[in-house]
């Protein structure tokens, strides 16, 4: 009898692969084989249902391997293999718990960078898991092929690996990793990570911190090798292979626990990302990063927002000045309300211009101020520079009086100028006022410095900052917030 396909099973008929693998010696067999030419065994995989086939060996070790396999319909999956070849019965319990344990835990998560689980079972003395297929290569295959990544890159990797595990450390009980390391990172077609082999990922227990000596060496914190494990111990893991994917040395191939500064093996890292990992491999966990967000926010900053002030308008001046403007225009139809003639207004009809006076406080205010800036300094460039300024006034006209007598002297200086960019490291929390103070004290010595120890800042003009003060967040040294300010004003030099 014919049988006619429809068009996507066709399809898939054609995509599907020729050859599957044997579980157990691993050699190829013909797709519809039900057993093993070589060595006799069951190709197909969970006989009871649903069947997979293995199509493609990803990884094998001593106890066990990764497959690419596929189900009847043809989809892919990664298929975990653990071999039950322990001599020793407490390590055969050992590793099973573990590879339980890790179907246990993989079944409650539920995060795009986190392979999901569809089943787990035993089958002719072998352990599966059967997980999402997660294309691409892993971190340390890209390590191995690059030597080193640029930092861009890998703090791209950084926060996406940082939220996984932030993900796992706010569940309860939080879910320690114990295994950060570049292998366990897959690098996506896309750039994307994902987070797998939760093997030996552990519920934290913070009254039972003790556990098996288990971890990576190289990456694994020194308080994993006494069998403890906090998110502080994840935080030092990720620190390592963030050190590793920089700098491209193998802390496996190194003296344990020996990380030098990336900055120093690599210059052009830069100095922030540099001390954020120093601190994340710091041997104290008490001395690393309190959580997974605050070494992500030290590795990658936020964007910081420009604080604009505004020198002639404080805001509670501006808030108490507000006040009793909105009454007074509210009077105002009042007054006007009773009906008189209007060619002959009584003279109490006057009182509604009293109010128009608050506008001159508030937005008028900062007008005149403007005006009297202007003035100001207006007043300071002729008398600093009076010639230059009486070399473009008309034929005939002169200088009042009051500027012709402040013409400096032979031998006298006069004001110049002077504005500069400044950057101060203040205690976070740190006023308004506080900040000017200390951009201001800063104009002086560069002032001072660039025009001699005798120079004078012009008072009567004042310092002014351009375009406000902008607040660049926290210090990379961490020793408080740090702000930037163009300040302007004009000195007489000394010597």
């Amino acid at each position: 009898m014919k049988t006619t396909l429809l068009p996507a099973e066709a399809e898939m008929r054609m995509t599907e692969p020729t050859e599957v693998l044997c579980p157990k010696c691993h050699k190829a067999n013909v797709r519809r084989a039900r057993y093993c030419q070589h060595c006799g065994h069951d190709v197909v995989l969970n006989n009871d249902g649903p069947r997979y086939f293995i199509t493609r060996v990803i990884k094998e070790g001593g106890q066990g391997a990764v497959f690419e396999a596929i189900d009847d319909a043809g989809k892919t999956y990664a298929v975990k293999q653990m071999l039950d070849r322990f001599a020793d019965p407490r390590e055969r319990l050992e590793a099973v718990d573990r590879f339980a344990a890790e179907s246990r835990i993989l079944e409650t998560l539920s995060h795009p960078r986190i392979p999901r689980v569809y089943t787990a079972y035993q089958d002719e003395g072998f352990h599966y898991l059967v997980m999402d297929f997660v294309r691409g290569e892993d971190l340390e295959d890209r390590i191995r092929r690059s030597r080193s990544i640029d930092e861009a890159q890998v703090l791209v990797w950084a926060d996406q690996i940082c939220d996984v595990l932030g993900y796992l450390h706010g569940r309860t009980p939080p879910i320690i990793f114990r295994d950060m390391k570049p292998s366990n990172v897959m690098i996506e077609p896309d750039g994307g990570v994902k987070l797998i082999d939760f093997g030996i990922a552990k519920a934290f227990d913070p009254k039972r911190q003790s556990g098996t000596q288990i971890g990576t060496p190289g990456y694994a914190p020194p308080e994993q090798y006494q069998g403890l494990a906090t998110p502080a111990s994840d935080i030092f893991a990720l620190g390592a292979t963030l050190h590793h994917a920089l700098t491209g040395r193998d802390p496996r191939d190194e003296q344990p626990f020996s990380f030098p500064a990336v900055y120093g093996l690599k210059p052009s890292v830069s100095r922030r990302v540099s001390e954020a990992i120093t601190r994340a491999l710091q041997m104290d966990p008490e001395k690393r990063f309190a959580n997974v967000d605050e070494f992500r926010a030290a590795l990658i900053p936020p964007k910081p927002a420009q604080v604009r002030v505004q020198p002639q308008r404080p805001v509670a001046a501006a808030a108490s000045v507000a006040a009793p403007v909105i009454p007074m225009q509210q009077a105002a139809p009042v007054l006007a309300a009773p009906s008189l003639p209007p060619q002959s207004p009584p003279q109490p009809a006057a009182k509604p211009k009293r109010p128009a006076r608050a506008p001159i406080r508030i937005p008028w205010g900062n007008l005149i101020g403007s005006l009297l800036g202007i003035v100001l300094l207006a007043a300071t460039l002729l008398l600093a520079f009076p010639d230059a300024v009486s070399s473009i006034l008309p034929a005939g006209v002169q200088l009042p009086q009051v500027f012709a007598t402040t013409v400096p002297t032979a031998g006298a200086t006069a004001l110049v100028p002077f504005a500069v960019d400044i950057e101060v490291v203040l205690a976070t929390g740190s006023t308004e006022q506080q900040i000017r103070d200390a951009l201001f004290a800063e104009y002086e010595v560069r002032a001072k410095s660039q025009y001699g120890a005798g120079t004078v800042i012009n008072r009567n003009q004042g310092l002014s900052t351009i375009g406000g003060i902008e607040d660049l967040g926290l210090d990379a040294g961490g020793g408080g917030t740090r702000f930037r300010a163009r300040v302007s004003g004009s000195v007489r030099p000394g010597a």
